[in-house]
């Protein structure tokens, strides 16, 4: 854990300094030479939530997962938390313009952190089988700040790393903060546990066909 937080402690510094060297290259080789006049539709601001819907989502249609339903409650608020409290307030410190000047909370991508830290909770609850499938809608959601010229390279990278390292941090007080308040370990999924059967019959008297329907909780 304290790797991870050093090696985004680093990330950022590098991010900071790497701007006029790195970002604006960057930038001007998006909008100038493959965007050019192409229109910018902002799905980004529906994408974002994509990974943290499949993190609560998932185990509700069957697909096994390490954590039950309140775990995971528990799991993605503790890392929000940290996203608010490290990278919402990056965003009024540093200050930093955005390439399309429009005002200056460029730095970190607040759209990339939300994606990611979803991306980074749902690879590390189901595994990398669908964690494959909601890394690629937050990477889709942060080219998109860049193409629409909302961030910095830098910004989105950064805004990647926070959210990764916030999944962790939730992950890893999960248990500390259940124990701390006594909130007991409930293994239950919705759907997961709920079984429906329906089975086709022939009425012997009336030759009708039917149908049974078995709900089991």
């Amino acid at each position: 854990m304290l790797r991870k937080l050093i090696a985004v402690l680093a990330a950022l510094c590098l991010c900071l300094v790497a701007q006029a060297q790195f970002d604006v290259r960057v930038r001007n080789y998006i909008q100038d030479d493959m965007r050019k006049d192409a229109p910018f539709y902002d799905i980004g601001s529906v994408t974002r939530f994509v990974p943290s819907t499949m993190h609560m989502g998932l185990g509700f249609v069957g697909v096994p997962a390490r954590h039950a339903l309140l775990d995971r409650t528990i799991e993605e608020t503790l890392s929000y938390t940290f996203l608010i409290a490290t990278g919402y307030i990056l965003k009024f410190t540093v200050s930093r313009p955005r390439p399309d000047g429009s005002d200056n909370t460029s730095f970190p991508s607040g759209h990339t952190m939300i994606a990611f830290v979803g991306a980074e909770l749902t690879r590390m609850d189901y595994g990398w089988g669908w964690g494959a499938g909601s890394y690629a809608f937050a990477a889709f959601t942060g080219a998109e700040r860049l193409w629409g010229d909302k961030h910095w390279l830098t910004d989105v990278l950064a805004g990647a790393g926070i959210g990764i390292l916030a999944a962790h941090v939730g992950g890893w007080l999960l248990e500390p903060v259940k124990d701390l308040f006594g909130i007991p370990t409930i293994e239950w999924d919705g759907f997961r546990k709920t079984q429906l059967a329906i089975a086709p019959v022939v009425d012997p008297f009336s030759n009708s066909y039917l149908a049974t329907v078995s709900l089991t909780f």
